[in-house]
Parts: C-alpha cells; sequence; structure tokens
C-alpha cells in the first residue's frame, strides 16, 4: 500500500509570502495543482498569485537542505 506524500507549496499572495502543506497520493506536484490548492486556501478569488515553489518533504535526505520561498547558499 502506497502512502501519502506531503508537499510545502511556497508562494506570494497579494505581496505576502505564504506556505501551504497538502498530503496526495501523487509522486510529484506541479505548478497547475499547486495553483489549486492554494485557490482553495485563499477565499479572495481577486487575490494575485505568483513565485509558486513546490517542495517534496517526503526527498529531504540532505541536511544542508531546507524549504523556504528564498534559500540562502551554504558557505
Amino acid at each position: 500500500m502506497k502512502g501519502k506524500n506531503r508537499f510545502l507549496i511556497s508562494y506570494i499572495c497579494d505581496n505576502h509570502p505564504n506556505t501551504i502543506e497538502i498530503s496526495s497520493d501523487s509522486d510529484d506536484l506541479d505548478l497547475v495543482q499547486a495553483e489549486e490548492y492554494i485557490k482553495l486556501a485563499n477565499a479572495s478569488k481577486n487575490s494575485v498569485i505568483t513565485d509558486i515553489r513546490v517542495v517534496s518533504l517526503n526527498r529531504f535526505n540532505n541536511s544542508a537542505f531546507h524549504p523556504s520561498h528564498y534559500q540562502q547558499p551554504d558557505r
């Protein structure tokens, strides 16, 4: 039996950075699907949504990589 996959969706909505975490049976989540989840999470239909990024939380084997909208390089 296949388990649920977790994804972190980072985005900017009306000039405010936001994130949501979702669970899905799918192995991948594309930007179109992520935008649908964002629209469901935001009540306003007139919101401007930009800079969508999707990160799979199941694939974190590298401790130097942390999910965030803007990442600084490791030094």
